[in-house]
Formats: C-alpha cells, structure tokens, sequence
C-alpha cells in the first residue's frame, strides 16, 4: 500500500489527472490530505504543520519518503528497484510531499527513513502530487509487465 501525505487546500487545475490516477491505482494507493496552517507567522505554521506531521507519522507503520529537492534521485527502472526491495521489507511505503512554507527538517528527521528528489526543477506540491502518482502506477505496470514501462 502507498500513502502520499500532502497539505491540501485547492488543487483544481490538477483534481482531474489525480483522479484518474487514482481511480488506477485501485485500492493500491491512498492520499492522506493534511489541512494547511494559517492565521499565524510563517515560523508557527512550519512548527505547527511539522506537528500535524509527526503525530499522523507516529501512527504509522510504513517506509517513510519525503521529497526534498537537495537529496537522491532516481531514473524510473532505479525507482522501481528501491520501491520494490522496500516493499519486500515493509507493507506499507509512505511519501511525504513538502509544505509550502516547508517543514523543521530537524525535528522531523528522526521520523523519516529517506529523501527522495523527485525532480531537479522546482514545481507546485499539486504537480508533484502528479508526477509522484504517475511514476507509482507506472512501477506497478512494469510489475505486471506491461508496455508502461518505456
């Protein structure tokens, strides 16, 4: 099972293509939405969503992802191998998609396994969301051996 944990407020320009990936990926994957933080300076939301955070990942028993933009990367074949020798060892891998304002990496460290750089470039956490759910159904298809894997 996959989780993607992400601050949701509004992605409407992105709801269809999510959908759709969603609705493939049947029962495999599910999007645990996290409400945004506001009213408050930037410093008490990072520390306020970075609790938020670690209280839904204390209750979790999984491999934990974030993405960061600093750390290692994959091509899709490399992917496939990482997701599929962690799925050998853990039931359930969890990705976590940044903030806006980011999050206390300092406090939250200890709570993740691994940083994962989906992409050189910089893009909105909806389209990251996007590209994410597109490379786990395209590993899943390499797994039953479809053509998706090109």
């Amino acid at each position: 099972m996959y989780r993607i944990i992400i601050t949701w407020d509004s992605y409407k320009h992105f709801d269809s293509p999510i959908k759709e990936y969603v609705k493939r990926l049947w029962k495999t994957c599910e999007i645990v939405k996290l409400k945004p933080v506001k009213n408050w300076s930037a410093k008490q939301i990072i520390e306020k969503e970075t609790d938020n955070l670690i209280k839904v990942l204390e209750k979790q028993n999984a491999f934990k992802i974030i993405l960061n933009p600093d750390w290692k990367s994959f091509n899709t074949s490399d992917f496939f191998n990482f997701i599929e020798q962690k799925k050998s060892l853990h039931w359930n891998i969890i990705f976590i998609i940044g903030w806006a304002l980011g999050l206390d990496y300092n406090k939250l460290k200890s709570y993740i396994d691994f940083e994962l750089n989906l992409w050189e470039m910089t893009m909105p956490h909806s389209l990251a969301l996007l590209v994410l759910l597109e490379q786990i159904y395209r590993i899943e298809m390499i797994k039953k051996w479809t053509s998706y894997d090109k």
